[in-house]
């Protein structure tokens, strides 16, 4: 076992001596914020406006909505980040070394996932600890301990699922221009797919279907949920249910499948089987490619 550890602290180190390769992991965050700041803020204020009156709690609704979203973008982004150490290594033949240790080939893939891991839950629970400040100066209402604690749940869930997805693709890039080709990739298509460029109610109806499959979208399902429940009883208080409704479907807090609307148990329940599918089907692809 001190071996397995002083494996990923080694991971940990090289990842974080590359300045360059942090930044870019945060490069699609910084996107969506610059869009945010742009022009998604005032799209949704104005698509609300017309239904009721725009608020301080409505503007933190919408905050809410935006943080939701890059928590759950960060920890794909992050985890993918920190696994480009896998490909650095295979690229410069340094894997050989470690196959050539006493460690099993399983214990070397934990080390990446796991050092992938850490580095994807230190990132966004510092990028929450930012987040709680901003939701609470922009809008004078700060997060409950017991939300909170819900989303620091939600955020290890997340980054779970982000890791195992994550070491099942990254075993098929073989240098380093293709693993930066497929991070912009992954930067890029996670803001459609997680409805943070386009909502959700937008996108024609087989797009939506194909979002609803998407396992990492019900990561910022749970975290729009968890995060936006007060204030969305604060901005619809007195409004009749349905208005309330449409604005969560329109904007991606609730799924509603085959005419169905999908409970948090049923998301979780998803994310779990994936998690664990993505887990075994990348240990067993992991041991086939070492072979």
């Amino acid at each position: 076992m001190t071996a397995f550890w002083q494996l990923v602290f080694r991971h940990q180190k090289v990842f974080r001596r590359d300045k360059m390769q942090v930044f870019f992991s945060l490069l699609s965050i910084i996107i969506v914020i610059a869009l945010y700041i742009v022009f998604l803020q005032n799209m949704q204020l104005d698509a609300i406006a017309q239904v009721t009156t725009v608020t301080d709690a409505t503007k933190a609704m919408v905050n809410e909505w935006l943080v939701a979203g890059l928590l759950s973008m960060m920890a794909v982004t992050t985890t993918l980040g920190a696994f480009g150490i896998f490909v650095q290594d295979r690229d410069g033949h340094v894997s050989i070394d470690f196959l050539t240790s006493p460690m099993s080939r399983i214990a070397i893939q934990l080390s990446y996932v796991v050092h992938a891991w850490m580095i994807g839950l230190l990132s966004t629970v510092l990028a929450l600890s930012v987040c709680i400040v901003f939701l609470g100066v922009t809008s004078g209402s700060w997060l409950t301990i017991g939300t909170i604690a819900e989303v620091l749940g939600l955020l290890t869930l997340s980054v779970l699922l982000a890791s195992a997805c994550n070491m099942l693709v990254i075993v098929f890039l073989q240098s380093q221009q293709a693993f930066s080709t497929f991070a912009t990739l992954v930067g890029t298509l996670l803001g459609f797919l997680c409805g943070i460029y386009i909502p959700f109610g937008v996108v024609p109806s087989f797009i939506q279907t194909a979002i609803m499959y998407f396992p990492i979208s019900h990561t910022t399902l749970l975290l729009r949920q968890a995060l936006m429940e007060d204030s969305m009883a604060s901005v619809f208080m007195g409004a009749p249910a349905s208005e309330q409704l449409s604005y969560m479907l329109q904007y991606g807090v609730v799924y509603e499948l085959h005419g169905t609307l999908l409970s948090t148990t049923w998301s979780v329940v998803y994310i779990v089987a994936w998690t664990v599918g993505l887990g075994i089907a990348g240990a067993l692809l992991f041991m086939y490619k070492k072979r």
